[in-house]
């Protein structure tokens, strides 16, 4: 539907079967995923690539466009959308609820083994690891974030203090 043109320049993406229209991206969602995109570029080691809000083909009725899928170099396939990440990271502002709860069931039953969602309201970093069939065994909220450490990607340290601060 998408490819026909159906939603015309909205954007839009498939969650458990349901297209979703996504809400229009301002200022406050808009630099903290520019701050951590020059971040995850110059910190992510060798061996581990990523995407920036492009499709991840999660499930058979799941393609969500997350801000950041970070997967192993070798792991992207060719021709097609990747279908395996290490780590998921939504930068969320006004769909918090809905990462949170329906994208984190998502995200889990595709085994992505950490699931991150920056809550830019609260300056806050949610971190979902070891995932089950349905849900994430480990949630932590995180409100420290001089030195997040992935634990899915070895190596990856990142300092979030500044990712909000218009520079």
């Amino acid at each position: 539907m998408d490819r026909a043109g159906i939603f015309g320049d909205e954007r839009v993406e498939l969650i458990e079967g349901e297209i979703y229209v996504m809400a229009p991206m301002l200022e406050p969602h808009a630099r903290p995923i520019q701050h951590l995109n020059l971040a995850l570029a110059r910190t992510l080691p060798e061996g581990f690539t990523f995407r920036c809000q492009l499709p991840f083909a999660a499930e058979e009725d799941s393609q969500p466009q997350p801000d950041f899928t970070i997967f192993r170099a070798d792991e992207q396939p060719e021709d097609d959308m990747p279908d395996k990440a290490v780590l998921v990271v939504e930068v969320s502002d006004s769909s918090i609820s809905f990462d949170l709860e329906q994208k984190a069931g998502v995200y889990a039953r595709a085994r992505v083994p950490e699931y991150w969602v920056l809550d830019v309201k609260k300056k806050a970093l949610v971190v979902h690891r070891s995932p089950t069939a349905s849900r994430y065994r480990s949630v932590k909220k995180l409100s420290d974030l001089s030195a997040v450490e992935s634990s899915a990607v070895p190596g990856l340290v990142l300092d979030l203090r500044h990712i909000f601060i218009k520079r």
